[in-house]
């Protein structure tokens, strides 16, 4: 890869690195309204949190921007269930609307998260790319333990954001006037 590439990369793929104590749903929430409220077309997912599931977990759902739609990311086992409860059903849906989003033709694109799914080589990491090699922006939250493993996907590092709203919004300008074709992952 050349160095402009990579230099390409770096200005319009930004991450959002996010402690265990939780994630940045609601700054990232924020930051989409704002743009959304100043023209700028966004498209993806949200990540959401529910209610408290068997067990003591809390439910996990994503929100796809343009439509409302949402979908249960986790399955209910029952309260002595210890195995994981990631629906890989539902996964393939959110990557088809992930999909969907990186070719509608908007600005920003926001995938929910990259986690432990993406990290082990599967989930959204097709979609995530998909978007990179299409010249869109990429905002991609991640929990800081799983950087290294983002960074390796990547092939290098991008451009690294606190978890504020006008961060994220001053590095979504600049990666519009960067690639003028941006794509934000959450």
């Amino acid at each position: 890869m050349r160095q402009s590439d990579t230099d390409d990369i770096a200005a319009r793929v930004g991450i959002l690195p996010y402690g265990s104590s939780g994630g940045p749903d609601a700054v990232v929430s924020e930051a989409v309204a704002r743009l959304r409220a100043r023209g700028i077309a966004v498209a993806g997912l949200l990540q959401r949190s529910g209610g408290a599931a068997p067990g003591g977990k809390q439910t996990m759902w994503v929100e796809d921007i343009r439509t409302g739609q949402r979908i249960r990311l986790d399955q209910p086992r029952g309260p002595g269930a210890i195995a994981c409860t990631f629906d890989t059903g539902a996964l393939a849906q959110a990557a088809y609307l992930l999909q969907l989003a990186a070719e509608s033709g908007a600005e920003l694109v926001v995938v929910n998260r990259f986690g432990s799914v993406e990290a082990e080589g599967r989930g959204l990491r097709s979609e995530i790319a998909a978007a990179i090699c299409a010249g869109l922006a990429v905002l991609i939250p991640v929990r800081a333990s799983l950087l290294p493993e983002l960074e390796a996907f990547l092939g290098g590092s991008a451009t690294c954001l606190p978890a504020s709203v006008r961060a994220i919004e001053d590095w979504a300008e600049t990666a519009l006037l960067h690639g003028r074709s941006p794509a934000v992952v959450a």
